[in-house]
């Protein structure tokens, strides 16, 4: 029986000390950063070291050879939706993303193995890529400290995934379709035109506006948007300005004049103010 017991509580004390776990926090800690980029979301995931005094790239990273780009786990990019990255295609789904830095040149690896955490031994094989591509790093006067991938320059159609440390940046461009997009749903819509809201024919003639695309086409929608919702300052402050971009000053400044008047009807103090600044603008 006592052999029994010291057997029980040998065991006991084991099980404690293995299930024992002391948390302290990570010397590269991870980050998560979504980008809505046009009709597609774009997810990283990635884990940040820090330069700590180092010497990074040629040292701490050598030239030459394969970089999980972050520490830890594989840095991953999901993308909700067809994308092209430096001109080439790739389909939805998620990727790992690793680099080969060099001085003067980086490699960019699109991969589409994402379950490796360890990279060495040549894991991280050609026949595994989506595509590979070069481009050119910056140096920045600006030191950052610990390793950062951000969304920068960002349009309707497209961003960099930029990587910054030390004294490099390195951008990925990446692009989305978003006219044809929007050119279908339209067409869709346009199938019973009765049944089209004023915010649809508002927001197709807002992007048509600020998308270069045709002038006259936005102008007819957003028409249709105020034969829809009589009144509307918001829409008549849009009118002006495509009637501006299309190179009528005089309509736009008579239209912009009109939605003010209807602001200050409305009492709407925050239209009041834009369409009396708009028209300061362009009265110059």
């Amino acid at each position: 029986m006592k052999l029994f017991i010291s057997h029980l509580f040998t065991l006991t004390f084991t099980l404690t000390i293995y299930a024992q776990n002391l948390k302290i926090p990570s010397l590269s800690t991870s980050s998560e950063i979504s980008q809505q980029l046009g009709l597609t979301k774009i997810q990283l995931s990635y884990a940040r070291p820090s330069a700590k005094g180092r010497v990074i790239f040629g040292e701490l990273v050598p030239f030459g050879e394969i970089w999980r780009t972050g520490a830890n786990a594989s840095t991953k990019l999901t993308f909700t939706e067809d994308v092209k990255i430096n001109g080439n295609d790739l389909s939805a789904g998620t990727y790992a993303l690793y680099t080969i830095p060099e001085k003067d040149e980086w490699t960019i690896i699109i991969h589409e193995k994402t379950d490796m955490r360890s990279i060495a031994g040549g894991k991280v094989k050609e026949e595994n890529d989506a595509f590979r591509f070069s481009v050119s790093p910056i140096t920045s006067d600006v030191k950052v400290e610990s390793f950062t991938i951000q969304f920068a320059d960002i349009t309707t159609k497209s961003c960099n995934v930029q990587l910054s440390w030390e004294n490099t940046i390195v951008n990925i461009p990446i692009e989305v379709d978003v006219d044809s997009k929007i050119e279908a749903q339209m067409a869709d819509f346009l199938k019973d035109p009765e049944s089209i809201s004023h915010r649809v024919y508002f927001r197709a003639a807002e992007y048509y506006l600020h998308n270069d695309k045709d002038l006259d086409i936005a102008l007819d929608w957003i028409n249709k948007a105020l034969e829809k919702s009589d009144k509307n300052f918001r829409y008549g402050l849009l009118k002006a300005k495509i009637y501006k971009a299309n190179d009528n000053v005089g309509m736009s400044i008579s239209t912009v004049k009109t939605a003010h008047e209807w602001a200050v009807e409305a009492k709407n103090d925050n239209y009041i103010s834009q369409t009396d600044v708009y028209l300061k603008s362009i009265e110059k």
